[in-house]
């Protein structure tokens, strides 16, 4: 289940994300690297120096007022200020930029601004490699070296022939014309076999790192800490959805989301689809369109020539099937079971899936993801409990006719085998991490850091309002 635990949002994995992004810096060539020099600021233009001592003037009582010096030269505008130092070694802000769009496209943050996490990492991703090479983790035999290779070529090669087959020349003789564009594709953005191997050999270093740490370490997960995980993230389910319906299925639908809490009212439903004549179904979607815009604040029932119009296409759709519904009621009557009719005469995918036949599309009252007329038949006077089927109806993808299966228990569910697993790899991962970060803390405290905090204020702070010019 791709239940995505409430607390699990806030919290940043760091051992995942340091040691992924180590990675990429070195794979996507943002490896750290000191900046260019910047140029020294110009000082002011110095005053000349006379040829010819002045005569001598008697020195008044009172100093003169101070002439008008001559503007100073503004210092040129460091575009890529250092904003840290780690043992005397600089980053940039053009480092730091690097490192956040990667946090961003990775999905470890969302602030564009958020220098400050960007820069962290990035002094963390340098103290991780001195930590690396002083434990000697980066060295590898020659047959490990040679494993490494051989894999990278593997998937090299995988990589090109993706390219090939996406972009054509696989059967032609454009096909060797193609592969080296793939690689100059792959090239431009960093992607070489050597990257990749190098990307394996800091799996192997990063492998070898949670060995270490973990050595003597105890990561067991209670069964106590998993409930209390469960039923944090069932309270919040409920608390955010319980009579919401429209976000509950807006965030099931289109984001995938899985919860730990279902609201009342939900109807298991299973169907039989029936394919139409296109040319039928077209002249409904007409029909029923031109009957909708006739609907006005003035006419709100619509344009009864137009209704009656949508209602005889509606109605030529039936008849196109007349033969095939009056033999699926027939049946029915007889005592058939509706799943053996499902089998035999549905069109509709969903219900070839064993587990979707058993539990049923999910329907409420109140569904927005459904369509209109099979959440109204879903919900029809014929419909009161389950075992009930509804009349025929004609839908946006043809004739269904929908069999009543089950109601949906309400309210927080019970925890499965799968959320179990789930909760106790994230448990896991969680006091992983709190082990790795008391390992960073202590290796980052064996070397110098120095933030340049003006400079990285400097960044995010608001622009300073324009002062009013004088009255003259």
């Amino acid at each position: 289940m791709a239940k995505k635990i409430g607390i699990i949002c806030a919290v940043v994995i760091v051992l995942a994300a340091v040691f992924c992004l180590y990675q990429f810096t070195d794979i996507f060539g943002v490896k750290q690297e000191k900046p260019a020099a910047t140029e020294a600021a110009v000082a002011p233009a110095e005053t000349p120096v006379p040829t010819e001592a002045p005569a001598e003037e008697p020195v008044p009582a009172e100093a003169p007022a101070e002439e008008a010096k001559p503007a100073e030269e503004e210092e040129p505008k460091n575009d890529n200020p250092v904003l840290a130092t780690v043992d005397g070694k600089e980053i940039s802000l053009a480092d730091t930029q690097a490192m956040l769009d990667s946090l961003i496209s990775g999905g470890y943050i969302t602030d564009a601004t958020d220098y400050k996490t960007a820069l962290d990492t990035l002094i963390q991703t340098r103290v991780l490699s001195d930590k690396i090479t002083e434990l000697g983790f980066d060295q590898f035999t020659d047959a490990e070296k040679a494993d490494f290779a051989a894999k990278a070529e593997t998937e090299w090669q995988e990589a090109i022939q993706q390219y090939v087959s996406y972009f054509g020349g696989a059967d032609d003789a454009n096909a060797e014309q193609v592969r080296q564009e793939a690689a100059e594709y792959y090239n431009a953005h960093g992607i070489t076999e050597e990257t990749i191997a190098k990307q394996y050999q800091n799996e192997a270093a990063q492998e070898k790192l949670e060995a270490y740490l973990l050595e003597g370490k105890e990561l067991t997960v209670t069964e106590e800490e998993i409930q209390a995980i469960f039923n944090d993230a069932a309270a919040q389910d409920l608390a955010s959805f319980d009579g919401n319906i429209a976000a509950y299925e807006f965030y099931q639908t289109y984001y995938g989301q899985q919860f730990w809490f279902v609201p009342e009212g939900y109807r298991g439903i299973i169907h039989i689809l029936l394919d139409v004549d296109e040319a039928l179904m077209d002249a409904y979607a007409q029909a029923q369109s031109a009957y909708e815009e006739s609907k006005t604040e003035e006419l709100p029932a619509g344009d009864e020539a137009l209704k009656a119009a949508m209602e005889a296409a509606r109605d030529a759709i039936l008849a196109s099937k007349k033969e095939t519904i009056d033999d699926i009621y027939a049946r029915l009557e007889k005592g058939e079971e509706f799943t053996a009719l499902i089998s035999e005469y549905n069109q509709d995918p969903g219900m070839q899936d064993e587990a979707r036949l058993a539990d049923g599309y999910h329907v409420h009252k109140e569904s927005m993801v459904w369509d209109p007329v099979f959440t109204e038949a879903a919900f029809s006077e014929k419909m009161v409990k389950p075992g009930d089927v509804s009349d025929p109806v004609v839908g946006k993808n043809g004739i269904h006719i929908l069999y009543y299966l089950r109601d949906v228990p309400g309210g927080i569910i019970e925890m499965t085998d799968d959320i179990r697993s789930e909760i106790k790899t994230y448990l896991e991962n969680m006091k992983m991490n709190q082990i790795f970060s008391e390992a960073l803390s202590s290796w980052q405290e064996q070397h110098e850091i120095v933030y340049h905090q003006e400079a990285i204020y400097a960044l995010t702070a608001p622009a300073a309002e324009p002062t009013e010019a004088p009255a003259e």
